[in-house]
């Protein structure tokens, strides 16, 4: 017989519900800044920003998409 644990109340697994305020500002910021900058902000994880600017039906402008790209590569290359 397997006993499995129990979990101890805490964060783990409890998801805190956007406030109008943390929308409103997700909305002003999230074509101009990176992902992990408004969540550093709001205190959410980057993966949670992304989630709920897709359920708003947010998109990335298009400078701050040729800055994403040319970090990447700037990033991927560094050290090489």
């Amino acid at each position: 017989m397997t006993m499995h644990k129990r979990r101890k109340p805490g964060k783990a697994g409890k998801k805190r519900s956007w406030t109008d305020e943390e929308i409103a500002e997700l909305k002003r910021l999230y074509r101009t800044c990176s992902n992990a900058r408004i969540a550093k902000l709001l205190r959410r994880s980057p993966a949670a920003v992304l989630f709920k600017a897709n359920r708003l039906g947010l998109f990335k402008g298009i400078r701050r998409l040729r800055k994403m790209g040319r970090e990447n590569v700037r990033r991927r290359w560094q050290g090489r």
